[in-house]
Parts: structure tokens; C-alpha cells; sequence
């Protein structure tokens, strides 16, 4: 009978660290887990710009292209790259990589993004050329009545910007690169 009992007590002594070692298990996991996301999706290296996360990897969940073209005064402006991009730590759901125009939005959702987000995300860098005029939006080559942020980036739009004078030919088509 003594021997019996202390087979049961060695028997939930065992099963007591088999689960001890599991809820230890347990905790470390989600201890990576958590240093994971907040390294890979964490918004703190710089605030939300018109509900646009600035996040530490890109996401292929919603991603196109579009292309911009800015004109003041009739003049073509080169679009700088890095629109969007923080020192390093992290990229807004809208952002250039070159000095080519194009737009990227990859974003960890599917949803409607607009110029004027793109526009507020390029003037948070302090390098937007021109303030407090309206500008005139051709998408496509077709001039648009909308407002910045009523204006919906498509895939594959050419869009140009136009502050002061119209240029004599604004854009209607952009050769994207393949894959993009």
C-alpha cells in the first residue's frame, strides 16, 4: 500500500513539471511572439498620417502602383524618392522608393487610398514644394473635379498635379516596369 502511494505521489510529482514546463513553454512563446509583431508592424517610429500606419516591413496584402507627375507653373518637378519612408525605421502604407513618380501602396488591408493621403504623407516631410494654393488634377490625362482627398488612386493611374499654369501636355500614360 506504501508503495502504491508512493508511486501516485512520484506520478503527479512528474505530471506537475510536465506542466509547469509547459505553461513556462507556454509564456516564452508568446513572449517571442510578441517581440515579433511589435518589431514587424509596430507604429511607434512615427504617428498615423489620415489613418496610414508607418510600419517596420511592407505588405503584399493590397500593392499597386501608380504614377505622379507634379507641375507648378508649368514646370515639371521631380517627385523625391523616400516620400513616406522614415530614416530607415519604417514606411508609410503610401511611399516612393525613387525619383521615377511611381507610387506604391502596400498595405496590410485592402482599401480605397487617396492622392490627398499621399500629398499629407509627402508635406509630414517638411519637403512638399507649395503651400496654400489648389492645385488642378488630371487623371489619365482627364481632368478631375475632385478634391485631394476625394481623388481614389487606382492601379496604374497617371496622375498629374498641376499648381498654377497647365503644362502644354499633361501626361495620360506611364510604362511601369514589370512586376509593378
Amino acid at each position: 500500500m506504501k508503495k502504491i502511494k508512493e508511486e501516485k505521489m512520484n506520478a503527479k510529482k512528474k505530471n506537475s513539471k510536465i506542466i509547469a514546463l509547459l505553461v513556462i513553454t507556454g509564456i516564452i512563446a508568446g513572449i517571442v511572439y510578441a517581440g515579433y509583431r511589435s518589431d514587424n508592424i509596430s507604429p511607434s517610429a512615427a504617428p498615423a498620417i489620415d489613418g496610414i500606419e508607418c510600419n517596420t516591413s511592407e505588405f503584399t496584402t493590397f500593392h499597386i502602383h501608380a504614377h505622379l507627375d507634379f507641375f507648378v507653373n508649368g514646370n515639371h518637378l521631380t517627385v523625391p524618392e523616400r516620400i513616406g519612408i522614415v530614416d530607415n525605421k519604417c514606411l508609410y502604407w503610401l511611399h516612393t522608393h525613387d525619383s521615377s513618380g511611381v507610387i506604391h501602396i502596400e498595405s496590410p488591408k485592402s482599401q480605397e487610398f487617396t492622392l490627398g493621403q499621399f500629398i499629407d504623407i509627402w508635406k509630414a516631410s517638411g519637403d512638399f514644394p507649395i503651400y496654400g494654393a489648389t492645385a488642378k488634377i488630371f487623371v489619365n490625362g482627364q481632368p478631375v473635379n475632385t478634391a485631394l482627398n476625394d481623388t481614389r488612386i487606382n492601379k496604374h493611374d497617371e496622375i498629374a498635379l498641376v499648381y498654377g499654369n497647365v503644362p502644354p501636355a499633361v501626361p495620360s500614360f506611364y510604362q511601369f516596369g514589370p512586376g509593378e
